[in-house]
C-alpha cells in the first residue's frame, strides 16, 4: 500500500510518514468535499488550491487522512470532537504546507454560507429512484 514518496524535504518526518497511508484501510472523498471542508474552518486560500490539486496531490491527502482518522493520531483540535470534516481539513493543509498545524478556526461556518464551488454535487436519481 506504501506510495512513492519523493525524497525532498518539502514535508515534515511525520508527514511524510502519514503520506505512506494505513494498510487495509483507504478514506474517500471527492476532492470538493477536502475544499470545503477547509474553507469550513477558515482555511479559504488552500480551499481554493484543493479545487486545483492534481490527481496525486489528491491521493496523498487521502492517503494522510487514511492515518489522520486513527482516534489515537494527536491532530491539533482541542475540546472538540474530531469529525471527518477536522480530519480531510488537516490532511490537506499537512500536505499542501508541509506540516501539521491546528485549523484557522475549530467551530465550522455555517453551511448556508458555504460557496457554491466548494459543495459536492448529490448525485441525481435514476427514474426508479436508483443512484
Amino acid at each position: 500500500m506504501s506510495a512513492d514518496l519523493p525524497a525532498d524535504s518539502r514535508w515534515a518526518p511525520d508527514v511524510l510518514e502519514a503520506m505512506k497511508g494505513r494498510a487495509n484501510f483507504r478514506v474517500s472523498a471527492p476532492i470538493t468535499l477536502i475544499a470545503g471542508c477547509l474553507w469550513d474552518f477558515g482555511e479559504d486560500e488552500l480551499a481554493e488550491r484543493a479545487l486545483a490539486m492534481s490527481a496525486d496531490d489528491h491521493a496523498a491527502i487521502l492517503r494522510i487522512a487514511a492515518v489522520y482518522e486513527n482516534p489515537r493520531y494527536p491532530l491539533p483540535v482541542e475540546g472538540r470532537n474530531i469529525t471527518h470534516g477536522h480530519v480531510d481539513a488537516l490532511a490537506a493543509i499537512a500536505y499542501f504546507e508541509g506540516a501539521l498545524r491546528p485549523l484557522a478556526q475549530n467551530r465550522r461556518r455555517p453551511q448556508k454560507n458555504r460557496p457554491d464551488r466548494f459543495r459536492t454535487p448529490v448525485p441525481a436519481s435514476g427514474p426508479e429512484g436508483d443512484t
